[in-house]
């Protein structure tokens, strides 16, 4: 395992010691940080949601969650704050609420969360032919601006505007939209849009576009700690803890 290797000792000997110390993540505050947020989980109920300083990649808080919360995700924005960083952005997923939810700087949406979003309700190969050039919209959005990406889904919302407006009539005497999938993926870019090119707006300030450079981190800690599948959750919560300290 990493801290084995590291440590130059056996896991038998990192899990013992594990067991006699305790939790010991240490911040680090920068001056100012534009941070990215994301929460990877190990089981159902245990995840950890990180902190992490766009600029250097280091984690800057960490919170152990049994429910990814915007309540959590604000709490500590605040506990960075209060350790004196400024925060200049902030880059999330687009958990249900949280890019409304941080009023005090600009808030990025991760675009290739966006895409995900899309991707998931047209599938990789849609067969309609909306779907077909929503999904090649989306996929262009990380080459081209705001103002060419929100032309091109103005226009495809008005091409598409009477086939999606289609409703099917069930057996019960009731309708029901006929392509509920393409609609559900037209609300969402809607809904996000707002957030999708923040960094375009503030380019003094180098917002990432994604979350991209903590979800690598979080393959890495996964990959980390798979290693350890037998250890108790109060063990693996020190094993993170030590994990964030190395990769500092």
């Amino acid at each position: 395992s990493e801290l084995s290797t590291l440590h130059k000792c056996s896991e038998r000997t990192i899990r013992r010691r594990l067991n006699s110390v305790a939790d010991s993540f240490t911040p680090i505050y920068p001056e100012s940080a534009t941070i990215i947020l994301d929460t990877t989980y190990f089981s159902k109920t245990f995840g950890v949601m990180l902190f992490q300083d766009a600029a250097s990649g280091r984690i800057l808080h960490r919170r152990f969650v049994r429910n990814e919360t915007n309540k959590e995700y604000l709490e500590g924005l605040r506990c960075i704050e209060e350790g004196g960083t400024l925060i200049k952005a902030v880059v999330c997923d687009g958990h249900v609420g949280l890019l409304q939810a941080v009023i005090s700087c600009p808030v990025q949406m991760c675009q290739f969360h966006q895409l995900q979003i899309v991707r998931r309700l047209l599938t990789n190969n849609p067969h309609l032919p909306a779907g077909i050039d929503l999904l090649a919209l989306m996929r262009s959005m990380f080459s081209i601006g705001k103002e060419e990406f929100t032309s091109g889904f103005d226009k495809w919302c008005d091409e598409w505007k009477e086939f999606l407006d289609e409703r099917t009539l069930l057996i019960s005497g009731k309708t029901t939209y006929t392509h509920r999938r393409l609609r559900s993926a037209r609300r969402s870019v809607k809904t996000h849009l707002k957030w999708l090119y923040t960094y375009e707006e503030y380019p003094e300030l180098e917002i990432p576009n994604t979350t991209n450079l903590l979800e690598g981190f979080n393959s890495q800690l996964k990959k980390a700690l798979r290693n350890h599948n037998g250890m108790k959750e109060v063990n693996k919560k020190k094993f993170i803890d030590g994990f964030l300290n190395i990769k500092k």
